[in-house]
């Protein structure tokens, strides 16, 4: 049985290349014939696919997510999205309980979230994600989303004070109660950022750009590894990270609450 890969996009094209690092066969799906990969079955159409297929990982344009992901869930068969799962989270409601979904976390692969001490005590939390490309949507749509469901998975829910766009997006909130200010940016003219830095007992860098985490004057740094396939070797495997499709739906209502 077949993995099928719907969307050959940027991110379509990078599941690809992990699918094949993990020795999988799959079965490609893109509405362009032009991106037909020769040597998988390739069709323009899901609904046209001949194969029998154990999992599905969808990577297309997020108006298009609930559609196809419904479809495969439907029949019994686990799917993976790429974020965001939706345009909005009345759409996402329709799959979003069903517990053969799980949707793309990447960052809780990282090195510094899988190594986050427990029962750390944290007074406040200022989270920088600056990056010099563009994404979909907008920058807290694109980066931001990465933070709020770490924040949730770390700490717990969130509940949003205000924001403001411009240059740099911010968001302030709590997480479980933790007071955040995340910053988040396209195309910034100054150092590309992507960390953390928690107060508490001890000052706490978690550094998502060097994969490091710093504790007081302490640095660990990650060995081997690589978070994507990492994620979809779990997928493949049936080694669910249970509430993927809750964050998400959550990380979809406060980003509504913004600017809806």
């Amino acid at each position: 049985m077949h993995i099928l890969l719907v969307g050959l996009g940027n991110m379509g094209m990078k599941y690809l290349a992990k699918l094949e690092e993990l020795e999988e066969i799959p079965v490609l799906c893109d509405v362009d014939p032009y991106k037909n990969v020769k040597k998988y079955p390739f069709y323009c159409h899901f609904g046209d696919v001949k194969e029998k297929i154990k999992r599905v990982i969808v990577a297309i344009n997020p108006e298009n997510h609930v559609e196809v992901a419904r479809e495969f869930l439907s029949r019994g068969i686990p799917v993976l999205l790429e974020k965001p799962p939706a345009k909005s989270s009345e759409e996402f409601s329709a799959i979003a309980h069903s517990p053969l979904l799980e949707v793309s976390e990447i960052e809780l692969y990282s090195f510094p979230v899988r190594n986050f001490p427990k029962g750390l005590e944290v007074s406040e939390i200022l989270i920088e994600r600056l990056n010099r490309g563009r994404g979909y949507i907008n920058p807290l749509w694109d980066l931001a989303w990465h933070d709020l469901y770490v924040l949730q998975y770390l700490f717990g829910d969130i509940e949003l004070k205000g924001g403001s766009d411009g240059d740099v997006w911010e968001l302030e909130g709590t997480a479980g109660g933790v007071p955040f200010l995340l910053r988040v940016a396209w195309e910034y003219e100054g150092e590309v950022t992507r960390r953390w830095v928690l107060q508490g007992k001890e000052e706490i860098e978690m550094n998502f750009l060097t994969e490091e985490l710093r504790i007081g004057e302490k640095v660990f740094r990650k060995g081997s590894g690589d978070k994507l396939r990492d994620m979809v070797g779990d997928f493949i495997a049936g080694r669910r990270r249970e509430g993927s499709a809750q964050r998400a739906l959550r990380n979809l209502e406060l980003l509504e609450s913004l600017f809806v």
